[in-house]
């Protein structure tokens, strides 16, 4: 197919070889430069640059600085749908559009991986995964069974902070292996399932699952009060965002209740590539808690969805752009 004539170039700085026809039907649209980007010094001054489809893994935040280097910049999509990697007042300083998966809430819909991760490592916590398998790279099998001794999914409580697409689909796998669920988000009502208050939840489940956005309202969300109120020998999962909780209070209780488990896919320093200052980390080490680095939608499948999903963000906004009657 012939690309659509479009003034200036996209930028695809995210995970591409794995892309197939996604790749090329970006060709289409406009032309488009491919090239993974990281970290900060990696970004290369282009005034040709009126696109740019970021990547949602790098290590720092898009701001001005990052900006300055793409004057003509007019259109930012992120294929995530979070956005706490990119400096959003800088962006409408600018001019600059901002685009995400939220955008597109069609194709949210068909992505699962990070639904599907979240069940794994409540699995994982649960039945000491990390331990079994350092346990055979140190030449032991079953010498210690009282500490890999786990837990069983069945039976138990979960609460839900967040009901939304991952909240809902780790309602049903939670179900599935027999265990009861209860969720508490004040935007959501599901009669099918009790709706809890946050309160509730900590007090009464033995699992928790943060899987909500992060937003100015639940940035620092849960902290100390919440966190001392968990039941004997619960469980918190995270793979919203690490900015929910308090990472130093949650570090602070575990230190302080022998019992509990905690599994995070995120750290609340990562979109500043500071994720190692978080005082999680240093928890891992006890076997206390599992950290994953943010690859709970790392999968081929979900990662091309996305692509499809920023490139239909993308081809909205060129197409809005020429109703408005604003020149390619």
């Amino acid at each position: 197919m012939t690309a659509h004539p479009q003034r200036g170039v996209c930028l695809f700085s995210a995970p591409f070889a794995f892309l197939g026809d996604v790749q090329a039907e970006y060709e289409t649209v406009m032309p488009t430069v491919f090239r993974e980007i990281w970290v900060r010094h990696d970004v290369r001054p282009d005034p040709s640059v009126t696109a740019w489809v970021v990547n949602p893994g790098q290590g720092f935040v898009i701001d001005e600085g990052v900006l300055d280097n793409f004057p003509a910049l007019e259109v930012l999509v992120t294929p995530s749908t979070g956005t706490n990697h990119i400096d959003r007042e800088a962006c409408a300083r600018r001019g600059v559009s901002l685009y995400g998966l939220l955008d597109d809430r069609a194709g949210l819909e068909r992505i699962t991986a990070s639904a599907e991760f979240s069940f794994l490592l409540l699995l994982a916590v649960l039945r000491r995964i990390d331990l079994g398998i350092a346990e055979v790279g140190t030449g032991r099998w079953r010498d210690r069974e009282d500490a890999l001794r786990g837990h069983e999914l069945s039976g138990k409580q979960v609460g839900l902070v967040g009901f939304g697409r991952i909240g809902r689909r780790l309602a049903g796998y939670c179900q599935a292996f027999g265990a009861h669920v209860a969720y508490t988000d004040p935007y959501v009502a599901d009669a099918a399932i009790p709706r809890w208050t946050l309160e509730e939840v900590f007090e009464r489940a033995d699992i928790v699952c943060v899987c909500c956005a992060l937003t100015a309202e639940t940035e620092g969300l849960i902290g100390r009060r919440l966190l001392t109120t968990l039941r004997p020998e619960a469980t918190l999962i995270n793979t919203s965002r690490g900015e929910v909780i308090v990472e130093a209070d949650l570090a602070a209780v575990l230190a302080e209740r022998a019992d509990l488990r905690a599994g995070v896919d995120v750290l609340s320093g990562e979109v500043r590539g500071a994720w190692r200052e978080s005082p999680l980390v240093p928890l891992r080490e006890s076997g206390r808690l599992v950290i994953t680095p943010h690859m709970a939608g790392a999968t081929v499948e979900s990662q091309r969805k996305a692509a499809t999903s920023a490139l239909g963000l993308l081809r909205r906004h060129l197409e809005g752009r020429r109703a408005a009657g604003v020149e390619p």
